[in-house]
């Protein structure tokens, strides 16, 4: 049975969404995504942390999953050979040292499938593949996040490319009613290019088609080979 998956967010109230830099503050499209996220499989919220903070997901910039999402979209679209299977799911901490071109390409298509969490004190891992019309989604985290420390799901491709559009529109829908909100009451005493915030939301309006139209071309046989010198 395939699971349902949704990126879930809550932006800061704007009142209290603090300005970078001290000498100049300022804010731009980024800083104002301040908020905080989660990942939800099921009835399941991922990025939850185990203490009880009054708000217990990781609390940051909602562009940073956003982006990161985006970054991923492709490398999940193409599909795995099943003989790599194994490989992905390996732990690199028991890898051969090996220094190869070969070697490289692997470990570089390796890491593709993780999501960039290293922003995050003692960060969990969340892995991606598809396999057929199935994307696997492995998770893994220390103590310091909240149950399941371990969870192996499978959605729908289709399902997962839903869920980032969904996110997609949710965020830039949030930011089209934050910047008419900053138009009409600008931050005082901080820097904001008005003109420039709304050209960068409209160029990022378009970034998930843009994600969606990256096609990869990995060298299966430079991953294949170095796989096989990594693997103990």
């Amino acid at each position: 049975m395939m699971s349902e998956l949704r990126f879930g967010f809550e932006l800061t109230p704007l009142g209290e969404v603090g300005a970078w830099g001290r000498e100049r503050p300022n804010l731009h499209w980024f800083g104002l995504t301040d908020g905080w996220y989660w990942i939800e499989v099921d009835e399941v919220r991922l990025l939850r942390f185990s203490a009880d903070y009054e708000i217990p997901y990781v609390d940051y910039y909602v562009a940073r999953l956003w982006e990161d999402l985006l970054q991923l979209l492709p490398v999940v679209l193409e599909e795995v050979p099943a003989d790599l299977v194994g490989f992905l799911r390996s732990d690199h901490h028991g890898w051969n040292e090996i220094e190869s071109e070969a070697a490289d390409a692997a470990m570089d298509w390796w890491s593709g499938r993780y999501m960039y969490l290293g922003y995050l004190r003692e960060p969990p891992t969340l892995c991606c593949w598809r396999t057929g019309d199935q994307v696997t989604i492995d998770w893994q985290a220390p103590s310091n996040f909240a149950e399941p420390r371990v969870l192996q799901v499978t959605v729908g491709v289709e399902e997962f490319v839903a869920a980032v559009e969904e996110f997609d529109r949710s965020l830039l829908a949030a930011m089209e009613a934050r910047i008419a909100e900053v138009e009409a009451s600008p931050p005082v005493g901080v820097g904001l290019d008005l003109a420039q915030l709304r050209s960068e939301h409209r160029d990022r309006s378009n970034w998930l088609a843009h994600a969606r139209a990256r096609l990869r071309s990995t060298d299966w046989s430079a991953v294949r080979a170095g796989a096989a010198r990594l693997l103990p």
